[in-house]
């Protein structure tokens, strides 16, 4: 499966161990803009940063700049803003889903009828697929109601998922 993903679910995922399966389990694709706002942490020794310079140079992850016209029409129709903006970009019209945690990154996936998921969503598939086992699975959950935005009650439905 092709993913474009942006830079708050690239650094969710680092935080909490998850992003090295996920990227040797999927074709991922970061649009440069969410490439480049992760790696400024670079300059403050944050660990995430690090994490994802390494899987570009392992070709473990694949930087790509969206149509800068399409890009255009996309921000003007939505009023989104970098990474965001480039991740909706590049799956317009293509058959790839978008991973997400930015509510107005996902209201425009919904309206172009582009697929998505969220980390959160991607957690529990690794479970599901056998990825990752059960206590990791909810490591994770725990680990992303610390560093995410999500509320308790969201946090709770994904932990009875991992059954």
């Amino acid at each position: 499966m092709t993913i474009i993903t942006d830079a708050t679910s690239l650094i969710l995922l680092a935080k909490v161990d998850l992003l090295e399966i996920f990227v040797d389990r999927n074709d991922v694709i970061v649009p440069r803009l969410a490439y480049e706002e992760v790696i400024k942490g670079k300059d403050k020794g944050r660990e995430d940063s690090m994490l994802l310079e390494r899987l570009v140079a392992e070709k473990k992850l694949l930087i790509v700049s969206p149509n800068k016209a399409m890009k255009n029409k996309i921000e003007k129709l939505f009023n989104l803003r970098g990474g965001e903006l480039e991740v909706v970009t590049l799956a317009f019209g293509k058959k790839h889903t978008i991973l997400t945690d930015d509510k107005k990154c996902l209201n425009a996936a919904k309206a172009m009828k582009i697929d998505f998921i969220t980390s959160l969503d991607m957690v529990v598939a690794m479970y599901r697929k056998g990825a990752i086992g059960k206590e990791t699975a909810r490591e994770c959950v725990n680990g992303l109601e610390e560093y995410g935005w999500y509320t308790k009650d969201l946090i709770k439905s994904y932990q009875e998922m991992i059954k």
